[in-house]
């Protein structure tokens, strides 16, 4: 099958052994001084390691390869111990990855073994694929990453705002985009053309709205055919959310006007 998954590039890898760390399902180990995906069946695809690497040697990328499995990856990780199973179910939870979470709990109490303890709580936060807010940060406004793919379901600057989803393009054609809510916004981008993980989008967007904490749903999107998909999505999401929150569709021109604000 075709699916994302993790990309080592050898020729930057320097075997430090970072990205073995950071991936919990076993997908990848040191080979040689090299890291090496050994496992196409372990790895999950949604890049724990790839923020992990301080050579920029990892990427997710689609391919064919043997589809994941959660419960070989279960069986890889119950012996590691109670802490690498909570950073795994936390990994999949705050990518809203609403199957393999559920078939790795699942498979826990099959086997009787008890969900380790905090693993879904807000304090538990601990995703090793992201950096919420830089260190130096001093804005209450700052908030990292913004690309939907990238933004963990229950990232703390989601809860209590409305998420400002805009289109990737409409950023560049108007000055300004986030003024458009002010700080009452969480701002989000993605492009339902070119992101890799566009098939994902609408169950994340759903789980955004389900455990994010989001206030509602401000979708903007460029008046070219293209962005209509954005749309789509959130409407799909908006089916599959057991919340109902309000959503608004803002079309900008070319030019980065305001064309249209309605309630959908």
């Amino acid at each position: 099958m075709r699916r994302d998954i993790i990309n080592i590039d050898p020729d930057l890898c320097t075997g430090c052994g970072d990205c073995v760390q950071a991936c919990p399902e076993g997908a990848i180990q040191l080979v040689d001084g090299k890291a090496r995906l050994v496992a196409d069946n372990y790895c999950d695809g949604l890049g724990a390691c790839v923020g992990e690497c301080p050579e920029g040697a990892i990427s997710v990328d689609a391919r064919e390869s043997e589809p994941y499995d959660e419960r070989r990856v279960m069986d890889n990780i119950i012996p590691q111990g109670d802490e690498m199973v909570r950073l795994h179910l936390r990994h999949l939870k705050d990518h809203g990855a609403k199957q393999w979470l559920q078939e790795a709990l699942s498979y826990l109490e099959e086997k009787g073994i008890p969900a380790p303890k905090a693993w879904d709580t807000e304090e538990s936060q601990d995703c090793s694929c992201l950096t919420i807010h830089p260190p130096s940060a001093s804005s209450e406004d700052v908030q990292w990453p913004i690309q939907l793919q990238l933004v963990p379901v229950r990232a703390p600057f989601l809860k209590g705002k409305e998420l400002l989803l805009a289109a990737n393009c409409s950023g560049f054609v108007r000055e300004g985009i986030k003024e458009l809510y002010g700080k009452a916004a969480a701002l989000v981008t993605a492009c339902p053309k070119l992101d890799r993980d566009v098939p994902l989008y609408a169950e994340k967007i759903a789980a955004i709205v389900d455990d994010g904490g989001v206030t509602g749903i401000t979708v903007v999107t460029m008046e070219v055919p293209c962005c209509r998909g954005l749309v789509k999505l959130v409407q799909d999401a908006r089916v599959q959310a057991s919340r109902k929150v309000p959503v608004t569709h803002v079309t900008l021109s070319r030019a980065g006007e305001v064309l249209s604000m309605k309630r959908l």
